[in-house]
């Protein structure tokens, strides 16, 4: 069974804040965590975890515009579900098909849990990608990094990552059919 988090104490003010929080961006929350998990259970103790963290960064989020709130929420999301999975040491989850992905909730949305031998797969793909293109994905999806700090990384236009990451996904699914062609001629 997993220990319970403590909810940090809070003033009154932040107690405002923290109830204003969640009723302007429950949808957003919930939308984010539903495209990680499907296990209702699971949804319901990331979106926790995440709502604790959120109370003891408060008055940080509480200063941000809501742009700057969205994001930061998503990531919270994300990094708590990811730290979760790494933690619990859980089957990883990949889309069912490549075909049109366009974000990482849209990776995680529609998945199923694999077993180890297509987790081996998934391994001998990322091993199999130029160094480039690997630390794209990772970062991209693993990391929950957003096009301005890919940007950064790549030096280019935030507007461009979109582009990159397309032709960075089109060369992995290549890859993934190539492996697969090799693997059915071995049997």
């Amino acid at each position: 069974m997993r220990r319970k988090k403590e909810i940090p104490p809070l003033s009154a003010t932040q107690k405002q804040a923290v109830a204003a929080l969640y009723d302007t961006y429950k949808g957003l929350m919930l939308h984010t965590v539903r495209g990680l998990t499907c296990v209702p259970e699971d949804a319901e103790e990331i979106l926790q975890d995440s709502l604790i963290a959120l109370m003891r960064n408060i008055d940080t989020v509480s200063s941000l515009n809501r742009c700057k709130t969205a994001a930061y929420i998503v990531l919270t999301i994300r990094r708590t579900f990811y730290n979760r999975v790494n933690k619990d040491k859980r089957l990883i989850t990949v889309p069912l098909s490549g075909e049109g992905i366009t974000h990482a909730s849209d990776v995680l949305s529609d998945s199923a849990q694999i077993d180890s031998d297509a987790r081996l797969d998934v391994m001998s793909l990322m091993d199999a990608l130029p160094p480039n293109d690997r630390r794209i994905l990772e970062a991209w999806y693993l990391e929950g990094c957003y096009a301005e700090q890919l940007a950064a990384t790549l030096h280019c236009k935030p507007d461009s990552i979109r582009t990159i990451l397309s032709r960075v996904r089109k060369r992995a699914a290549t890859l993934m059919r190539e492996m697969e062609v090799k693997n059915d001629g071995k049997e």
